[in-house]
């Protein structure tokens, strides 16, 4: 049941330009205090269902909101793709008895999806080729990094390059394994890549301090590591970025041909070139509902750049482009009253990895509300976020809180940055909206919590 607002808490609410609650609250207190100490803050809560403004501070000042600008990413690509969209990798056999494959740019594609490609090769009559594979990846253009990413020369794989043909997030991980105290420690790849080279000096015994770098010599990808492992030690993995994500995917499909008895009368020989004529088999993704999940669950960077590019190739017909397909967000945007080439905001980069976007609270909210109409995005899109205390960028966070299982947020973290934009379900059942942006400090969690639970 509500309850009664008397005539003198209204006014009070007119006067301060929120609600008793928000002028009142240890939230509102705490994103002033930050601002007080040089802090940038933007914050906005709003009643989703009530359209009631629960909450601001700043909420139209333009910052920085790291990766949370995904949500403007996944909102583009369900629109104009759809939630059941498939990218399709497209498998050729030459007359000569070579292998061509064709990408869509399908940010998903790893390991599993490779084994069931060579599984359907087999049923439908491949035996054997002759050892020559070309690869296709045309469906993108050739710059890799987005011009605004941040640590372009970055080696981690968060840094992986955007390309029309993917494999493992373009990303390999090394792992380190404990032997004997005082013996080398043992060392493997996640997948068995013959370009990458391991020089190990880890030795058994201590307390874990790995060392790691990686180095590109010609065609090879160099990992030295060093360091030691303890005893106890169940493994140390790092993941770094591949350099030519087409090499990689032949390379690993030549394997994963070679496990699965399809044999090469030849040394396996890598080219790039167009794929023609009637594919031979094509490969399907799952639906791009369940790739944006994994976008906004992980805060995938790879994925959210690849979904730019996508947008691109498919709206303008030509190798998709970073800026082409930021030019198509910010328009789709615009035709929801969400301006973001006004009052200094810019939107440079769909991942953000980035020091260049600068979207405001009440951006995010306006975007939330869309979102809240439309009955086939609504549920794809809030079912993507992360919940508090349980998954995704978000399980370690506001675990000890009333809001732990119930909030649902996608995060941003950068250098001095931190966003989190999100859901609630109030005491009522109503969705409220939750936008906080702040650089140059952290997200008050304590007190968001606090504020969050006590709304009815």
């Amino acid at each position: 049941m509500r309850r009664f607002t008397s005539v003198a808490t209204i006014a009070s609410l007119l006067l301060a330009g929120g609600t008793a609650s928000a002028a009142e609250s240890g939230l509102v207190k705490a994103l002033k205090a930050l601002q007080k100490n040089g802090a940038r803050v933007s914050a906005e809560i709003v009643n989703l269902t009530n359209t009631r403004t629960l909450l601001k501070v700043s909420e139209d000042k333009p910052l920085n909101p790291a990766s949370s600008i995904k949500l403007f990413t996944a909102y583009a690509a369900l629109k104009r793709l759809g939630i059941n969209f498939q990218f399709k990798t497209e498998f050729y056999v030459g007359d000569d008895q070579s292998l061509c494959v064709k990408g869509d740019g399908d940010p998903s594609f790893v390991m599993e999806d490779l084994y069931l490609v060579v599984e359907a090769l087999k049923r439908k009559g491949l035996e054997k080729y002759n050892g020559k594979i070309v690869v296709d990846a045309s469906a993108f253009d050739d710059e890799f990094y987005p011009e605004d990413r941040s640590d372009q020369d970055s080696e981690r794989a968060y840094n992986a390059p955007i390309s029309g043909l993917n494999f493992n997030y373009n990303t390999i991980t090394a792992f380190v394994y404990p032997t004997k105290k005082g013996q080398r420690a043992r060392v493997a790849l996640d997948f068995p890549f013959s370009f990458v080279e391991i020089k190990n000096k880890v030795t058994t015994g201590g307390g874990t301090d790995v060392t790691w770098d990686k180095k590109g010599d010609g065609p090879r990808e160099i990992v030295n590591l060093d360091g030691k492992i303890s005893e106890n030690a169940e493994d140390w993995k790092k993941p770094f970025r591949v350099r030519d994500p087409a090499t990689g995917f032949a390379d690993a499909f030549a394997k994963m041909l070679a496990q699965g008895g399809i044999l090469a009368s030849a040394k396996p020989e890598f080219s790039k070139k167009s794929c023609s004529g009637k594919p031979f088999y094509v490969y399907q993704s799952k639906p791009l509902s369940f790739v944006v999940q994994l976008m906004d669950k992980y805060s995938n960077n790879f994925i959210a750049d690849s979904l730019v590019k996508k947008l691109d190739q498919v709206v303008n017909k030509h190798p998709g482009t970073a800026a082409g397909g930021l030019h198509f967000i910010r328009d789709e945007l615009q035709k929801v009253g969400i301006n973001l080439d006004a009052k200094g905001r810019k939107m440079v980069s769909g991942s953000g990895l980035t020091g260049g976007n600068a979207v405001a609270a009440n951006d995010f909210n306006s975007l939330l509300k869309v979102i809240n109409r439309e009955k086939v995005l609504l549920p794809e899109i809030f079912a993507s976020l992360p919940i508090a205390g349980l998954d995704g960028t978000l399980k370690r966070k506001y675990g000890n809180s009333e809001v732990k299982e119930r909030l649902r947020g996608k995060t941003g973290t950068l250098s001095g940055v931190q966003s989190l934009v999100g859901i609630y379900p109030n005491k009522e059942g109503e969705w409220l909206a939750i936008s906080i942006i702040v650089n140059g400090g952290s997200i008050p969690e304590g007190e968001v919590g606090k504020f969050l639970s006590a709304q009815e």
